[in-house]
């Protein structure tokens, strides 16, 4: 028999450790719920989840325009977990590392998919968990809405728990084990295809400074290769502060000289330069309706031209908010 652990989130709060979530009991239409009000705030039930493959599901709400709930699984601790949630209009696979959001690094039909509007209504919210990757379901819908392929912390056990950003609330908690009729595929990323489509996959990167200081002479720095969108996720290498600011190295190297279009996506600030010229320089944050800050590489075109032989491609890259901390590049080549 699968076992099932289940929780009405109103009265049966002991087994959760809440910390400074502020997360208490409430209302919400009729309904007795858990009502959780701060932003970037997750509660884990106390014991880690012992099955393989599991399903959370609960009935959650977003009462304002803005708002966002819904599941933490997979934690190796506070600030480093898988999430999936639901938006207004959208259902966002957001994992967390070192305390930081990442939606801007993971985005696309991928990790995210559009809905009509949620805003003010139950809705059933449906994630079924297997070591290579999660599918998300809505209401009673059988067809999945989106269906993770790989999870970034590697699909370890973990902590499962809530997670919220402003007002939101949600009631009837289950953990169901399950066994997968169709165990999901895993995709990892295609280091060589990515060089085929002329991303930069492999980067040096330094040490995190403040912004608008100096690099400091003796740096240790990290080698690090792309995601498998192509984005070199900072967040996973260094914890984000105030205005955290890091420099990437790359190498391009072409048999003779020539020029190409150089294509780049970032997230919060860049300065770029190639073979020590500097080419480029912006911003680029989350200030919707006119910028969502997401990372993609079709974001700024630039003509470069190479030299023959080793070419250096260097960024430097500033976040000031806590949803993503990246850069990805084309070379065009």
């Amino acid at each position: 028999m699968k076992t099932k652990l289940m929780f009405n989130l109103h009265d049966d709060l002991s087994k959760f450790d809440l910390g400074d979530s502020g997360a208490c009991p409430g209302h919400w239409q009729g309904c007795e719920a858990l009502h959780l009000h701060k932003v970037n705030s997750a509660i884990f039930l106390q014991e880690e989840v012992p099955f393989a493959s599991y399903r959370l599901q609960a009935d959650v709400v977003i009462p304002e325009h803005v708002g966002f709930i819904g599941f933490a699984f997979g934690a190796r601790d506070a600030e480093n977990f898988e999430l999936i949630y639901l938006a207004p209009e959208e259902i966002q696979y957001d994992p967390v590392m070192n305390g930081s959001m990442t939606w801007q690094v993971y985005n696309g039909p991928s990790y995210q998919k559009p809905l009509p509007n949620t805003t003010g209504e139950w809705r059933k919210f449906t994630v079924d968990v297997e070591p290579n990757g999660a599918t998300v379901y809505l209401g009673d819908d059988p067809e999945p809405q989106l269906v993770i392929k790989n999870l970034q912390h590697g699909g370890a056990p973990g902590k499962v728990g809530i997670w919220n950003f402003l007002s939101s609330y949600i009631r009837n908690f289950t953990i169901e084990e399950i066994t997968p009729a169709a165990p999901i595929e895993q995709r990892l990323a295609d280091q060589r295809q990515l060089q085929s489509d002329s991303f930069i996959t492999e980067w040096q990167i330094s040490q995190p400074y403040s912004r608008g200081s100096s690099l400091a002479d003796q740096q240790e720095w990290t080698t690090s290769v792309v995601e498998e969108n192509g984005t070199l996720n900072i967040n996973r290498i260094h914890k984000a502060g105030p205005d955290s600011t890091v420099l990437v190295k790359g190498t391009v190297t072409v048999p003779e000289g020539r020029e190409s279009i150089l294509s780049l996506g970032f997230s919060d600030h860049i300065r770029l330069w190639v073979n020590d010229k500097e080419v480029y320089q912006g911003d680029w944050n989350w200030n919707p309706p006119a910028s969502d800050g997401r990372v993609r590489s079709s974001f700024a075109r630039i003509p470069v031209q190479w030299q023959p032989g080793e070419n250096t491609v260097t960024a430097e890259v500033s976040q000031s908010e806590f949803f993503g901390w990246g850069l990805s590049v084309q070379t065009g080549l």
